[in-house]
Order: structure tokens, then C-alpha cells, then sequence
């Protein structure tokens, strides 16, 4: 049902490659201003990843709960703290949100099993 940590970041770079080298400059733009938007500010990373990862699993895209998962953890989030955003998002999101929230247990076990190695 769900593609590995591999398969969305493969797409991502191969696809982000695309769009980038199509000249349409906005693709580029937003991916600045995403990076400026999540630099630690008022906020640390942790968090701006942990309020991603829910906006990610309400708007249901399973790449991005892939990519802030992964940077919330780098970040300092523990399983914990993304469980709990996972939670919180399936109440603001209802059930549709229940599927990208499992994806991010995936994403957390596929992660842990690779430190494993």
C-alpha cells in the first residue's frame, strides 16, 4: 500500500530535477522559500517540522509526511512527539488523516530498522 522512504525520495529528486530544469522559475522559488520558511526562528526546526508533518497528513501527501517525519526527527523530534502530531492531525483531519498518519509509524520503523543496520 505504502511506497519505502526510497521510492518517494527517489521520485521526489528525479521529478524535482524535472520541474526545476523545465524554466518555469516558480518550482525553484517555492522550494526557497520552503527552506527559509523552516529555518529555526521563533520556533525551532523540531517544531516547524512536527506542524508540517500534521499539515502533511490532513492534506494527505504521503511524500511529505515522508520528508517531515524524517526532518522532524533529525531535528530532535522523538517518536513520541511525532505520534502525538499524528494524533493531533487525525482530529483535525478526520479519518482520510488516518491513513497518512499510519504511513508515519511506516516511515519511523523504516528509519529505526536502517540505524539498525
Amino acid at each position: 500500500m505504502f511506497l519505502d522512504i526510497k521510492e518517494y525520495r527517489d521520485l521526489r529528486k528525479k521529478y524535482n530535477f524535472e520541474m526545476f530544469k523545465s524554466g518555469v522559475s516558480t518550482f525553484r522559488e517555492f522550494e526557497e522559500l520552503e527552506a527559509k520558511t523552516l529555518q529555526a526562528g521563533a520556533l525551532p526546526r523540531k517544531y516547524k517540522e512536527l506542524i508540517s508533518l500534521a499539515t502533511s497528513i490532513v492534506s494527505l501527501c504521503y511524500g511529505c509526511v515522508e520528508y517531515h517525519v524524517t526532518q522532524a526527527l533529525e531535528n530532535g523530534a522523538t517518536r513520541e512527539e511525532v505520534a502525538e502530531t499524528a494524533a493531533l492531525a487525525i482530529v483535525m483531519g478526520g479519518g482520510p488523516a488516518q491513513w497518512p498518519a499510519r504511513y508515519a509509524f511506516k516511515v519511523m520503523d523504516e528509519l529505526e530498522a536502517q540505524k539498525a543496520q
